[in-house]
């Protein structure tokens, strides 16, 4: 029988920390690139300091001083940002020289780096800030999402619909659909957001692990462990990736108590408007995220890569109710301490 890994995100990291490896962060590279690895974001950065140089050649041209080396002095800003900006991470190609190397560490120079958790009312002291200022998240409750700066939020995950498949005539009656429903939404701000996410296979590979553990055959085992390295790399590569559109909707927090009922039925007026908006096979499916959904959701949108290898276990985690939380260094420290008690009272 060969051995099935089943391991945690933890201990994989734990296993390739001790071989002295780590695994980057997978990023979904959601830039627009003109040609090879130039990208209409590179053109954008470049262009002020172009303009800047061509202006001023201009002005040593009408003062008469106008030569070659004047000319190269005056585009060597636009020079220098170029190459900061074309060149690209020797791994991560998504993430310029400029960004990594310049932007990056400065940022994280002059951050502040030690942040303590605390329970209770917001907003606290402006000198002692809280990861949930930080997160811009103080809670979620009742299918909402509760901002720092008193906000309500309703997510409304929705279905898409194809339109490169249609005919002009079946695009025209879409569109038109959609262009109606935004004009009698009655929301003055609504948000529109397409996240990337990777395929979720995790699921499906558990149940495979099962299947090939039951077969007896050794050839048949080897062939079905080569598909189990398939179903990895796939959820690993950024080509193969699910998008999923959300609306997002908001209302100011105050002290009445149907702040949460106004807001539910906002949602709920929204969600029959975009299940109405178009029938047939385009007919749109649209969900209310709840509270175990929102916290994946924003979990996913600030900590991409550990989303997806926790899963389920990130819902599990939080809704823990322990009068003690520890972290893994410490908790090793403890059962060797408590291992080390239970030897010394024995002897």
């Amino acid at each position: 029988m060969i051995p099935m890994r089943t391991d945690s995100y933890v201990e994989r990291q734990e296993r390739l920390r001790d071989r002295g490896k780590v695994e980057l962060p997978l990023n979904i590279d959601t830039k627009k690139y003109l040609y090879g690895n130039i990208s209409f974001q590179d053109m954008f950065i470049v262009s002020p300091f172009l303009i800047l140089g061509a202006f001023i050649s201009y002005l040593l041209y009408r003062a008469g001083t106008f030569n070659q080396q004047l000319l190269l002095v005056a585009f060597v800003p636009a020079m220098i940002v170029t190459v900061f900006q074309l060149n690209k991470h020797p791994v991560r190609k998504n993430l310029s020289l400029l960004q990594y190397k310049v932007i990056w560490k400065l940022k994280a120079k002059h951050r502040k780096k030690d942040f303590h958790y605390a329970k209770g009312a917001l907003p606290m002291s402006r000198n002692e800030r809280d990861t949930r200022t930080e997160l811009g998240l103080a809670n979620i409750a009742n299918g909402c999402l509760e901002s720092s700066d008193r906000r309500l939020i309703k997510v409304l995950e929705v279905s898409s619909v194809n339109l490169s498949l249609m005919n002009e005539l079946a695009k025209e009656n879409v569109l038109s659909a959609y262009q109606s429903f935004i004009n009698d939404t009655g929301e003055k701000q609504i948000q529109l957001m397409q996240v990337a996410q990777p395929i979720n296979l995790t699921n499906y590979l558990m149940w495979f692990n099962e299947q090939v553990d039951q077969n007896s055959s050794y050839a048949k085992r080897m062939l079905k462990q080569g598909y189990a390295d398939q179903i990895e790399r796939i959820q690993k590569s950024k080509n193969m990736v699910t998008r999923k559109r959300y609306l997002v909707i908001s209302k100011p927090m105050t002290n009445s108590p149907k702040d949460y009922l106004k807001l539910e039925t906002t949602a709920n007026i929204l969600q029959a408007k975009l299940e109405q908006m178009l029938s047939g096979y385009e007919k749109l499916d649209v969900k209310i995220l709840e509270n175990d959904e929102l916290l994946k959701f924003y979990y996913a949108c600030i900590d991409f890569e550990n989303a997806q290898a926790q899963g389920q276990n990130i819902v599990h985690k939080t809704n823990a109710k322990l009068d003690v939380v520890v972290g893994k260094n410490t908790a090793k420290a403890l059962v060797e301490q408590y291992k080390t008690l239970l030897n010394d009272r024995f002897e």
